[in-house]
């Protein structure tokens, strides 16, 4: 079972609605800024993610880094304002978007994916160590999140 790790939230100045429209839309092909945009805005592995490519959906999706075998999912549910990856061995990220009273709410949690015999070896736990640097790559996310919705972005308290 995964290991929560942290969490942290933001508000985004837009609509549900309009954040789903935009940020929880995912197609076979490349990711782009258009095709699951929110991996992308991943903190510390958007550069990494920006090459790979996504096979499968409409919900569930591989993906692929140039090689023919998987390197981690991806699932998403419009409906219920949701974003999922799971990378390969180790690192799991969710989104939530619920209402808010200034647009819309995003709660970002990460996760310890690595079987239990394997959590405490120290590269895993040198990953998750990193939380402090991962929130502070939680603000560019909003950031980037905000110039994608063209809208006010800030972290939640």
């Amino acid at each position: 079972m995964p290991q929560e790790a942290w969490s942290a939230t933001g508000v985004i100045e837009a609509s549900p609605e309009r954040v789903a429209e935009v940020l929880l839309t995912a197609t076979e092909g490349p990711i782009t800024a258009k095709n699951a945009p929110l991996l992308r805005a991943l903190p510390g592995a958007g550069p990494l993610l920006a090459r790979a490519t996504l096979k499968g959906g409409p919900k569930d999706f591989t993906v692929h880094y140039g090689r023919s075998d998987p390197g981690g999912t991806v699932k998403i549910d419009r409906d219920h304002g949701y974003f999922s990856f799971r990378g390969g061995y180790k690192f799991g990220a969710e989104y939530h978007f619920t209402p808010h009273p200034k647009g819309t709410l995003l709660t970002y949690k990460t996760f310890n994916v690595a079987p239990e015999t394997h959590r405490n070896r120290r590269s895993v736990r040198f990953q998750f160590w990193l939380g402090g640097k991962l929130k502070i790559g939680l603000r560019s996310g909003l950031r980037r999140i905000g110039k994608a919705l063209d809208c006010r972005t800030y972290p939640g308290t």
